[in-house]
């Protein structure tokens, strides 16, 4: 396949040039006219191409073609191989007299680099990360945060009165902005990553704020291991802004 021309997405991989579409290595049989209407959708994410914009790209000026009823079975052929439900679509949203959208996130590969290797160097595409998988760990992570911020909130009586009011503050904003990350990227949000850009700077302050968490808990876990704890959590919002990146691609 050409690089210039793949899209991945929701675990498929698609070559517009020649409109072989792939899972896990598995081709998925897509007749011409269903490929061309996938290319055209995959080409511009999380905005609505018209029924007219698709009738022009596919059939030109042709008035010999019944339009609505040729879009509507390529469509429907698009969503049989994707396996995606129009009534709770994870891929192809329809938008109701208007057209469709393509909603789920498209991960475009990098242009290869060459450069000198040897015997011991491991191949870039060994080291890399799909955006399926870079969404799970997103949310896993944001998983691990509302963890963190519920054992808080349970054993806040354990906690010195100084810091109660911070510890439920921080905590409960913390809640929402995790249930909204994972609401958003989990469910493949088209705009999600920008989203994320905007609510980076919250994000990384209250990343911030809860990376000294595991201070608060010296005396059983040990100041070493501690430090380590805090370690780790200061770098997740910057990890997260990679994953991001990874999901929707760098725009900038």
């Amino acid at each position: 396949m050409s690089e210039a021309n793949r899209v991945r997405f929701d675990g498929f991989e698609f070559d517009s040039s020649t409109g072989e579409l792939t899972r896990r290595d598995r081709k998925i049989r897509l007749q011409d006219q269903p490929a061309k209407l996938l290319s055209l959708l995959a080409s511009r994410p999380g905005e609505l191409v018209t029924r007219l914009e698709i009738q022009k790209a596919l059939w030109g000026d042709d008035r010999f073609v019944e339009f609505e009823h040729a879009i509507n079975t390529a469509i429907k052929k698009i969503r049989e191989a994707l396996e995606d439900d129009p009534a709770k679509p994870r891929i192809i949203e329809t938008i109701p007299r208007k057209g469709y959208r393509f909603i789920a996130g498209v991960e475009r590969p990098a242009a290869p680099v060459i450069t000198a290797t040897t015997s011991d160097d491991v191949p870039p595409s060994e080291i890399s990360l799909s955006a399926e998988m870079a969404r799970k760990l997103f949310v896993t992570i944001q998983f691990g945060y509302l963890a963190m911020y519920t054992a808080a909130l349970y054993y806040l009586n354990a906690l010195e009165e100084g810091i109660l009011r911070p510890v439920i503050i921080t905590a409960m904003c913390g809640i929402a902005v995790r249930l909204y990350l994972v609401s958003s990227v989990g469910f493949a949000h088209p705009a999600a990553g920008r989203k994320f850009r905007w609510l980076f700077p919250v994000v990384l302050i209250l990343d911030g704020l809860w990376a000294a968490a595991p201070l608060l808990a010296v005396r059983r876990i040990g100041f070493g291991i501690a430090l380590i704890g805090a370690a780790g959590l200061a770098y997740l919002p910057f990890s997260q802004r990679t994953l991001i990146r990874t999901i929707y691609g760098v725009r900038k």
